[in-house]
């Protein structure tokens, strides 16, 4: 059986029924190897990517969710500014984020590197997976949330410039204060889950 990998953050992290990451692999027969993950930042699909890369453990078709460019990486805590502490992790882990992002995080910093650093990977590492289908999209673009232009444009296999954000919020982009409904697949409801996937599945199977 094929098999399909989605690399990002919650907005392709869900394995209900009503996903559309569970959906668009079943549509094209695939067993899914990797999923997103809540919280995460694109240093963790780069993290993730090279692993698999080195161990020759890619799945067929990579589907790569790019979210915002202002998040802490951790291999194994989502850090997102704002985010609700999980039970368990030493809260200093918390007490250590919440300090950066107060004190020390720079956005103008965090957005140029965040460029350079897609750019590159889009560029010179992605290509190394040619053999497999590749498609990138943006959980949501990158200063969407801060209001500023975006003109990336990613070239390796195919690429949906659309924010599933803007998508899930009815075609604008929510307030600033807004809370994730952290009960729908993806932050979807079951017809925009049905609808991404069959975007996805259109540009893939064209």
């Amino acid at each position: 059986m094929n098999t399909i990998g989605y690399f990002g953050d919650s907005f392709c992290d869900s394995q209900n029924k009503d996903s559309w990451c569970v959906l668009l692999a079943d549509k094209l027969k695939s067993e899914v190897t990797h999923w997103g993950r809540g919280g995460a930042s694109i240093w963790n699909t780069f993290m993730e990517y090279e692993k698999l890369l080195q161990s020759n453990s890619l799945p067929d078709t990579l589907v790569f969710c790019w979210t915002e460019p202002y998040r802490l990486y951790h291999p194994s805590v989502p850090l997102a500014k704002g985010a609700v502490p999980y039970p368990g992790p030493d809260q200093n882990l918390w007490k250590a984020a919440d300090m950066y992002y107060v004190y020390l995080q720079d956005y103008r910093k965090d957005e140029l590197a965040y460029k350079y650093a897609l750019q590159w990977f889009d560029q010179k590492e992605l290509p190394k997976a040619q053999d497999k289908k590749i498609i990138q999209m943006w959980s949501m673009k990158p200063f969407e949330l801060s209001g500023e232009p975006c003109d990336l444009k990613l070239q390796t296999g195919m690429f949906i410039d659309e924010s599933m954000l803007m998508f899930a919020w009815g075609g604008k982009t929510p307030q600033p204060g807004f809370k994730f409904d952290i009960d729908l697949a993806n932050h979807m409801n079951v017809e925009q889950n049905e609808q991404w996937a069959q975007k996805v599945y259109d540009r893939l199977s064209g």
